[in-house]
């Protein structure tokens, strides 16, 4: 798009320049710089040797939407070093490469190119500054379309592991998860444990308060645990009005001393009553992730029935 567009205030489309030839530079700086996409200008980025196109890709490399690279920096086919160090060392395979270069010269380097993924080549011998802007906006899209389906992937991938009520993970990756934070554990010797909690009398909330009161408990439960868990716990809606944390590095007698109590003070300021049982593991001895969930959910009703004598059959069997 000419300058003149519309422009907004959101970030410069980031280009990366590598040319070890000043004059080469200044002519691709000078047809690129005034262009825009999008409503957003171009940001030029210039690398004048090897070196210095690593400590930029170092600093920028997520952010840099295209790499405009010379085949020859340095040294012979220096381009294609610098294009297999960006997919497969910096593992970036969202920036499109352009590769800059004398096309009829390339002859058997054309299968080295394919292995390094460039996305496009522009002809170092035509020296037409104005040929240079179509190559770059047809990089410039693709990067977008590219970076577009990244997040539908990573958004369906979110949906598919959490809760959409609390923002708690959902049970789909629970037991692997646990699986791997016992095995983690027993590999360091330290203890892990499980917290089962279950709201008191919920079916009496949604019965006489409704169901909007109840799943705005179920909410207030699920930021209580999010905010009071520290960044290594693994907070689960396991179902209904029952939920489930994971806590690395932590024994019963800790999560019973220094976490329990910060999470009951934030259940009881909501209004809200929840039993919970705790179950642990190690150093000695690692139970199976299923072993250590039903130990917490029987351990949570005992405490459920000492609490509160319930009518005989109100109970149900512990989770398998």
């Amino acid at each position: 798009m000419p300058p003149n567009d519309r422009m907004t205030d959101r970030p410069p489309w980031k280009v990366l320049v590598v040319d070890d030839d000043p004059a080469s530079q200044l002519l691709i700086r000078t047809a690129l710089a005034p262009m825009s996409f999008n409503g957003r200008r171009l940001e030029m980025l210039a690398a004048h040797s090897l070196a210095e196109a690593r400590q930029l890709l170092e600093q920028h490399h997520t952010d840099i939407a295209v790499a405009l690279i010379d085949m020859v920096v340095e040294l012979p086919c220096a381009g294609l070093a610098l294009a297999e160090h960006i997919r497969h060392r910096l593992h970036n395979h969202r920036m499109r490469l352009l590769l800059h270069t004398d096309l009829a010269r390339l002859g058997p380097q054309c299968q080295a190119l394919q292995a390094c993924d460039i996305n496009g080549y522009l002809d170092k011998a035509v020296g037409d500054p104005a040929r240079l802007w179509p190559g770059v906006l047809t990089a410039l899209r693709a990067w977008q379309e590219v970076s577009g389906l990244q997040r539908a992937i990573e958004e369906l991938r979110h949906r598919s592991v959490t809760d959409p009520l609390t923002g708690l993970n959902n049970p789909s990756t629970l037991r692997q998860a646990l699986t791997r934070a016992l095995s983690g554990g027993q590999r360091r010797q330290e203890p892990l444990t499980v917290l089962f909690l279950d709201v008191d009398n919920f079916k009496l909330i949604n019965d006489e308060q409704g169901h909007l009161r109840g799943d705005e408990v179920l909410r207030g439960v699920g930021e209580a645990l999010r905010t009071n868990s520290r960044l290594e716990d693994s907070c689960y809606r396991y179902g209904g009005d029952e939920f489930l944390v994971i806590l690395p590095n932590c024994s019963v007698a800790q999560v019973e001393a220094n976490y329990l109590p910060r999470l009951m003070a934030a259940f009881a300021a909501l209004g809200v009553s929840v039993s919970h049982g705790a179950a642990d593991a190690g150093p000695r001895f690692y139970p199976s992730a299923d072993e250590l969930i039903r130990c917490a959910d029987e351990r949570m009703y005992q405490r459920k029935r000492a609490l509160r004598r319930e009518p005989q059959g109100m109970l149900r069997p512990a989770a398998a």
